[in-house]
This record gives C-alpha cells, structure tokens and sequence, in this order.
C-alpha cells in the first residue's frame, strides 16, 4: 500500500485537513469548525469536534490508497489538545504538531523554504524562518493582548467607531446604520447586547471585516481609516520581524501574505504592501497560489526527506484550484454552544 500524508490546518475560522500521496496527487478534503485556544471554555470539545469531522470526511475519500506515514498538524490554539486528539483518531507513523499555524502559512508560499510568514485572519502573527530552521515569531498575542490588524479587531474597531457615531463623539459613518442589520439586530445596542453576553462567536464578529472593506471602498473615510490602521499595524509587525531576524539570507527576504484580510488585491494587503516596499525595499511580497493546510502537507512531506519541488507545487496548485472546499474563503460554523451557556505587485 502507498504512503499517505495527513495535513490539518486548525484556526477561528475552521478547520481544514487534507489526505495526499507523495507524488501531490489529492485524495480527500475534509472541513470541520473553529478551534479555540486551550484556556478558553470548551477548548476541547471544539478541538474534537473540529478535527473529527475535517479528517473523518479527509480520510473516508482516502480509503483503500494506503496507510498514513505523517500527520502534520498546523493549529493556531489548543495544540496540546490536538496532538492528542489526532492520536485518538489517526494511526500514523509519525506525527508532528507545529508550533504555530503560521509554519505552514509560511510553507505554503515558499514549499518550506525561508522567508517571512505574516497570517491576518481572525487574528495575526508573523514569523521569520530560514531553511535550516532558525526562526523567531512575533504576535500571536490574541483578541486580549493584541491581534491588531486581524479581522477580529477591525470589526471591533468598526463597531466601536458606529457607538462614537452614535454619542456625538466621533464622526458619522454608514457603518452605524449597516453593522447591526449584517448581525441580524435592530441597532447597535442590541449588537452590545449579544457581544457583551458572549452570544456572538468571534468568527462571526470578524466576519464584518468584509462589510468595512464594502463601506469603505464605497467611500467612507470612518471605515477606510480603521483598514488604513490595520494596514500600519501589519506593516509594523512584519517589520519589526525582519529587524529581529537578521539570520535571513538574500534569497530568503520574502513574505508570504495569508489569512483572509489580506486577499490579493484588496485594500488592507495592497496598503500593507505600499508600506513594506517602503520601509523593506529588500523584500518581495507575495500571496501563495495554496492555502496553508497544504503547506502543512509540503512540511509532512520534508519530515520524511520527500522532496518539495517547483513540478510537484504545479500539481497540487492545478488540484487546489479545481477544489472550491480548498479555495472557499466562508468561514465554518462553530459548534453548537451547551444551553447553559497569485503574487501581490510592488507599487511602480
């Protein structure tokens, strides 16, 4: 029987796992719902419930084609849980828990080569790694402590700007009368009332970011400001990655941009980009032609001495972009809650 190559890619907005041989041939996909981070409530049970139904659909397409030689697993929380989880429903050879999802983000666009690694999705972090594996991360801090320019705190800051519209305090915007309406609310008072009582799931919350990009594009400088911030703020980020990793070599000085605030071509990735050619001449921004789970399944595949090369990234980008389930940007619902509770241009 053929080796086969688990990759699980586990984040707020979903859970991706992808089932391959050696050669790039796909043969399963699989999606299950948000992970959260182990200190939250009910980590475990959107763990389990995430990676038990991305890798079960995975695997059932992959029966017969041979027994799994790596599982790589790429989390942005909980990965202590996941690792054991993944034992419970996997029987691999080997099995790698990374770090950070922010490995495989950085994988997906250099096949695991060096480079820099900047994720904005619901949250954000960036990471710096050469080929040997030298690496430092920067962000990574969560809703709480940071995540500035992630789609989590541009919906906050939307929303927070729509109550200073509201008091007098700030400047008017259509994001006052538009927000509540996308959450399915009267008014904003109402939106306080289901995000204060925790009765709206932070992937719901950022998926507002797609609203302020709207409004702002239709020419609202409230909204246009707050995506301009995010902006800076993921410009500062990579930057102050790139400071801290001068173990980076001239054929390394590239950043694979992911997550989906940073779509190619929008506003929030085309500033950051205007920013970085600025501030980081030396470096080449570029959006990957695959999405992060198969950069965890390139990292399986050099776990075991496979070779990752420009024929076989061909061949799994040709599948990728044949599998909508791969190249959806709509983030997966979370679990029921218990009643009791393409390159990036440089500017010319």
């Amino acid at each position: 029987m053929s080796e086969l190559f688990l990759s699980v890619d586990g984040g707020q907005s979903g859970t991706v796992a992808v089932v391959a041989h050696a050669d790039g041939t796909i043969l399963g996909v699989g999606r299950g719902g948000p992970i959260r981070h182990h200190e939250e409530p009910d980590a475990e049970r959107f763990v389990r419930q995430g990676l038990s139904s991305a890798i079960s659909e995975a695997m059932s397409d992959a029966q017969g084609h041979g027994t799994v030689a790596v599982c790589c697993l790429a989390m942005t929380g909980s990965a202590g849980i996941a690792d054991r989880v993944v034992r419970e429903l996997v029987a691999a050879e080997r099995y790698i828990t990374l770090e950070n999802d922010i490995f495989a983000a950085l994988a997906s666009g250099t096949g695991g080569g060096g480079g820099v690694g900047l994720i904005s999705g619901t949250g954000t972090v960036a990471l710096a790694k050469t080929r040997t594996g030298e690496h430092i991360i920067r962000g990574g801090w969560g809703w709480m402590l940071g995540d500035e320019g992630g789609g989590f705190w541009i919906a906050m800051e939307a929303l927070k700007a729509a109550a200073r519209d509201i008091d007098g305090t700030g400047a008017p915007t259509v994001l006052t009368r538009t927000l509540p309406g996308i959450l399915g609310q009267q008014d904003l008072r109402e939106v306080y009332n289901i995000v204060t009582g925790q009765r709206l799931d932070r992937t719901a919350i950022a998926a507002l970011t797609t609203t302020v990009v709207r409004i702002a594009e239709a020419g609202d400088g409230v909204a246009a400001g707050i995506l301009d911030s995010a902006a800076r703020h993921l410009a500062k980020l990579v930057l102050a990655t790139v400071a801290a990793a001068p173990f980076l070599t001239p054929d390394e000085r590239v950043i694979v941009a992911c997550g989906g605030v940073l779509n190619p071509g929008g506003w929030v990735v085309s500033r950051v980009t205007e920013h970085l050619a600025e501030s980081a001449p030396g470096f080449r921004m570029i959006a990957p032609a695959v999405p992060p789970v198969i950069g965890a399944y390139y990292l399986a595949l050099a776990e075991v001495g496979n070779p990752v090369g420009s024929g076989l990234m061909a061949h799994v980008t040709d599948q990728v972009r044949s599998l909508p389930v791969l190249t959806a940007k709509t983030p997966i619902a979370a679990p029921d809650q218990p009643k009791e509770i393409a390159d990036v241009q440089q500017p010319r």
